[in-house]
């Protein structure tokens, strides 16, 4: 669903304040590319096992799949990169 959306305001001054490209990352995930997601995520935020756990995830309500059903979680699959 995350590489549907067309326009990303996920990673807009709307979404994400550090402008993490959630679906390149998202993507990733979705190859079973965990390292190169890993590697990607880390191109815009040195300390994800932080900041993910501490933002309130703004990307998830700047989610366009979330105008029609619920939005991509984000913040789970950030975890997931993480762990």
């Amino acid at each position: 669903r995350c590489m549907d959306c067309g326009t990303p305001f996920c990673q807009t001054h709307s979404g994400c304040p550090i402008h993490n490209l959630m679906p390149e990352w998202n993507e990733l995930v979705f190859k079973e590319n965990w390292k190169g997601a890993l590697d990607r995520l880390l191109t815009t935020n040195n300390f994800p096992e932080f900041t993910g756990r501490v933002c309130p995830a703004p990307c998830e309500g700047a989610c366009v799949a979330g105008l029609v059903a619920a939005p991509v979680t984000i913040k789970n699959i950030e975890y997931s990169i993480v762990d």
